[in-house]
């Protein structure tokens, strides 16, 4: 029974463990939505503050657009370097996951193993004592 009661005690921590993994790796995940979302966003205001035709506007003549067009440059260029970063992150966090996974199913098959040896003992008792009653008591 120990042995048992051990391998519960060990799923226990180890499934802990691997939940902890997987709400990390969440947090990365949702750092990673966040930056792209934040990319697309500025695609999407590059692309309506860009007129339909190239024209010669009041924007262009005072040099806004490429004000703008740099500042639209650099931000991306951040945002791209977090997003980099984040991702480099996120695979070292998968690897972590699934190790910790891999884990759990190894304790998970542990203890179906030691049940499994149980169940046999425990037949194995009973027919030892079936016999012996048979032997005792012959009718």
């Amino acid at each position: 029974m120990t042995k048992e009661r051990d391998l519960e005690d060990l799923q226990q921590i180890t499934q802990a463990h691997y939940e902890k993994c997987q709400q990390s790796f969440a947090k990365i995940v949702t750092q990673e939505n966040k930056l792209r979302e934040e990319l697309a966003r500025l695609d999407a205001l590059n692309r309506s503050a860009r007129p339909p035709e190239p024209t010669l506007t009041h924007r262009n003549a005072i040099g806004a657009d490429v004000i703008w067009q740099g500042w639209l440059g650099r931000a991306k260029t951040a945002l791209n370097l977090k997003l980099a970063q984040v991702l480099a992150t996120k695979e070292h966090h998968l690897i972590q996951v699934r190790r910790a996974y891999g884990k759990v199913l190894v304790l998970q098959e542990m203890q179906q193993k030691q049940r499994n040896i149980a169940r046999k003992f425990e037949s194995e008792k009973l027919l030892g004592e079936a016999i012996v009653q048979a032997i005792q008591n012959p009718q």
